[in-house]
């Protein structure tokens, strides 16, 4: 999400709006979860828009045009298969020395020129960049996860049409098991569960059906923002000092490094809030918890951390 292309502010902003306006209107029109509807590679497949995909043979040239899918492929174990990425894949290591092929903007030439077989992309490729690759006889999938359900099932998803079913399937059991051990530990009806304001950009949170709510409530805490209408919620001040939260969590990272305790506290009557005064403010990196591929469970246990350092 917000981590596939924050440079600028003003781009990181823009990403924001997208993100609400794009999530708006693939609910509107029936978007589905990615689902798998055939047990080899090579099948049909169903991406989380609902479009449906044949695939020939395993692809074996793939662009991944979004960080999402990039860390998903090489999860899976198919990142021999990567041959282009956006230009803000920066996960694993190994994408560093893979061609890039733009990012809002992608370089069709560039893309054509590596003779791919296969796209992988997000919710924020620019859709008619994307017909005009298909129409060259590229297909694509979109990965769109809004719940970390979804992002198990994208992760298959990945796996069968690469051919790496067995270990996208290995993965994801992991990953399971992580997050029943945190829930195993938070889910205790004597627990008591603060309430969170989880900031992933100054003053933007996540609200109702999107993995960031479902990260508050697994690691142990109550969103505030649970019962706002949009899952990418832009808040006030005002809001927030109503709320009152117990515990603020804000991202930090290679691409901003804005906001710490002291710019929160400064804000306009925050510091009467009940985080700021018992300086219950806390930062975890933003690439675990704006991008939706496997390290989503490093940024549970690591709020779940922050939420209930007594039980971890």
């Amino acid at each position: 999400m917000s981590s596939n292309g924050r440079r600028r502010s003003g781009l990181t902003i823009w990403v924001i709006v997208s993100i609400v306006i794009l999530t708006s209107a693939a609910f509107a029109s029936g978007m589905l979860v990615g689902q798998i509807t055939a047990k080899k590679a090579g099948a049909v497949v169903i991406d989380d828009y609902g479009r449906t995909i044949k695939l020939g043979e395993t692809p074996k040239r793939i662009v991944s045009l979004a960080p999402t899918p990039t860390e998903m492929l090489f999860a899976v174990g198919a990142g021999d298969l990567v041959v282009g990425v956006d230009d803000y894949s920066d996960f694993p290591a190994a994408v560093k020395d893979i061609p890039k092929v733009g990012n809002i903007e992608l370089n069709v030439e560039m893309i054509l020129s590596l003779k791919p077989d296969l796209m992988v992309a997000s919710d924020l490729v620019p859709a008619a960049q994307l017909a005009q690759l298909e129409d060259q006889g590229i297909p694509y999938i979109i990965l769109a996860a809004r719940t970390l359900d979804d992002v198990f099932k994208d992760i298959k998803l990945v796996g069968l049409v690469t051919g790496h079913i067995d270990d996208a399937t290995k993965l994801v059991t992991g990953l399971e098991e992580r997050v029943a051990a945190v829930t195993a530990k938070t889910s205790d009806a004597n627990l008591t569960k603060p309430r969170v304001f989880l900031e992933f950009y100054p003053m933007w949170t996540y609200g109702p059906g999107s993995f960031g709510n479902d990260m508050i409530g697994l690691a142990g805490g109550v969103n505030i923002a649970a019962n706002t209408s949009n899952e990418y919620v832009p808040v006030t001040d005002e809001f927030v000092i109503a709320e009152n939260p117990q515990v603020i969590v804000y991202t930090v990272g290679s691409n901003y490094n804005g906001t710490t305790p002291t710019t929160i506290s400064s804000r306009p009557g925050w510091d009467g809030i009940s985080a700021v005064v018992n300086g219950k403010m806390y930062s975890i990196d933003d690439n675990l918890v704006s991008r939706y591929g496997p390290r989503i469970v490093d940024g549970l246990e690591a709020l779940a951390h922050i939420l209930h350092p007594e039980l971890f």
